[in-house]
This record gives structure tokens, sequence and C-alpha cells, in this order.
């Protein structure tokens, strides 16, 4: 699996056409690809809070000034930052680490979330169905999106733009894949067409589930 996760990003082409033949189980690809680089975000953030604390707190401050000019501001919105500021003035270690691992679980719910999308689209495009291959797909194809989460640590302009390309560079490998693995001919554009309704399903499952991220994580900030 080493081999093949060095190669996917190197020859994204040729290496999803041996990933294709490959049987990765879901549980395989859990325990030796997923538990790492998922934790990759949370350990970031946590660092972040807890090494570059002043760099946080002076973001958050500049937005809560902001705000306070921006009457459209949504006030969940200001009450959680005002929040987070608190919880970085406290120093609390415990809810940090709370924190972290509530992102981690959200993250490790991430593959699963694009497994189903892929599963369900990929025969309405041609593709085969089949859950296996949807999870390796899913699976390897975020690893760009979790390696840029390092950029956490800090938060600054860079690092929205570093997870940008991650983001990116993931639904690039699932549009290679779509073909490569899934078998979504290429003809009619049907892999393009594919891969703009996963982009558009994933957002939109995915700002529900960040909405319910971001109520634990308030919650543990007003514990």
């Amino acid at each position: 699996m080493f081999r093949d996760f060095l190669e996917l990003y190197l020859r994204p082409k040729q290496s999803w056409e041996k990933l294709g033949e490959k049987n990765y189980t879901i549980t395989q690809l859990y325990t030796k690809l997923v538990i790492f680089f998922a934790f990759i975000p949370a350990v970031s953030h946590f660092i972040g809070f807890v090494v570059f604390r002043d760099i946080y707190i002076s973001a958050v401050k500049k937005f809560l000034e902001m705000a306070e000019n921006d009457p459209e501001q949504p006030e969940r919105t200001v009450a959680y930052m005002k929040a987070l500021m608190n919880e970085l003035m406290d120093n609390d270690i415990t809810q940090e680490l709370m924190i972290m691992l509530v992102t981690y679980g959200f993250e490790l719910f991430k593959p699963l979330v694009f497994t189903i999308i892929i599963y369900f689209l990929s025969p309405a495009f041609g593709g085969i169905k089949d859950p296996a291959k949807s999870f390796t797909v899913a699976a390897f194809a975020l690893v760009p999106s979790w390696v840029a989460g390092i950029f956490y640590v800090v938060n600054s302009p860079l690092s929205m733009f570093m997870v940008f390309l991650g983001m990116f560079y993931t639904f690039y490998l699932i549009f290679i894949g779509a073909e490569k693995v899934l078998k979504i001919p290429s003809e009619g554009s049907k892999n393009f067409q594919f891969i703009i309704l996963v982009i558009i399903l994933y957002l939109v499952i995915s700002g529900v589930i960040g909405q319910i991220e971001t109520l634990i994580t308030y919650r543990i900030l007003n514990v």
C-alpha cells in the first residue's frame, strides 16, 4: 500500500489503473491509511492553539472588530468566535484536547461521505457500483486535503490557500479515479459530469456536517 500511495501522487493516471486492480478492503484502508492522515488537521489545530496561540488570538480579535461594524454578520458566528477567544485566553488544555478529538472524529467521517456519494453516483454515469472501490478512491484522494491540514498550525490566508489547493487536488484525483477505478467512461464527458456532481453534493453535505461540528465545538468552548 505504501508504494501505491507514493506512486499515486507522482503519477496519478498510471497509479489509479494499478489501484483499480487491487482489492483493498475498507478496514485495511482505515487502519493503514485513513486513521493516520485524518489526524493531521486535528493535531495541527491543537498545535496552533497551544504553540501559536498569539497568532490565533490576533486573528480572532480582527474578526470581532470587523464584526462590530458589520450588522449582517451572523450572531451565531460572532458568539462562536467570542467563545473561542475566551478559550484561547484561558489556555484550557482539556478543552483543546476535546476539540482536537471532535475534529479528528469528523475527519474520519469524511471518506465515508465521499464513498456514499461516489457509490450511488457511479452507476448513473456508467461506472461500477462497488463499495470497496468507491472507498479506495475516496480514501486515497483525500490524503492531499489532510496533508494540507498541516497549515492549520498558523491561522493565515496562506493556510486557507493551501487547504484550498489540497481540496482541489482531492477532486482532481477523484476525477482520474472515476475513469481508472470506477470505470466511468470519458466519452460524452461523463467523468467530467460525474466530478461536478460529486463536488456539488460534497459541498452541500459537508456544509451541514460542518454546522454540526461547529455546534459541538461551541458547546465544548462553553463548558
